[in-house]
């Protein structure tokens, strides 16, 4: 935010959070944060899905 306060927000298909709340915010920045770190590149998700689709009709 423009005070650099942080907050979350996540959906489901019935309901949509915000999260404002320091405590609870931290740890799911920590886990975006871990899963950018492991997530391939788009090229490399794209090759590794054609990969795994080839054994699919």
């Amino acid at each position: 935010m423009s005070d650099r306060s942080l907050m979350s927000y996540a959906e489901s298909a019935q309901w949509g959070h915000v999260e404002r709340d320091g405590a609870s915010v931290l740890p799911v920045l920590a886990a975006y944060h871990q899963l950018q770190a492991e997530a391939l590149y788009q090229s490399a998700t794209v090759a590794a899905i054609q990969q795994l689709r080839k054994g699919i009709p």
